[in-house]
């Protein structure tokens, strides 16, 4: 595997520590858990890429849009005190810039 691969792999393994240390309710635990695990996984973004390619013209946009928008449904999970925590406004920004790296060099890869 190459450098990259791994260094993406590490953010990856770190963002779910990071969930896993944070204090929050079950269901929106669960639900970055599964952001994390879909769309900071570089394996699975390669695969989602060339199965869009079939279907889109430009499917690093429309996986970009649909990442976007399933991180805002994981907000449909948190509970209120979830949801007035600064950290995790801040965690879910880096979340949404670490996907938005590894989209960009597996685009110039």
């Amino acid at each position: 595997m190459s450098d990259w691969i791994y260094y993406y792999e590490d953010n990856k393994q770190t963002a779910l520590k990071r969930i896993n240390n944070m204090a929050l309710s079950n269901g929106y635990s669960r639900e970055l858990n599964c952001w994390v695990n879909k769309y900071l996984d570089p394996f699975s973004v390669a695969r989602t890429i060339a199965e869009e390619r079939r279907r889109s013209l430009d499917p690093f946009s429309r996986i970009r849009m649909e990442a976007e928008k399933d991180l805002e449904f994981t907000l449909l999970r948190a509970n209120k005190k979830d949801r007035n925590n600064c950290d995790i406004i801040f965690f879910e920004s880096n979340l949404l810039l670490m996907f938005n790296l590894m989209l960009k060099h597996i685009r110039t890869a």
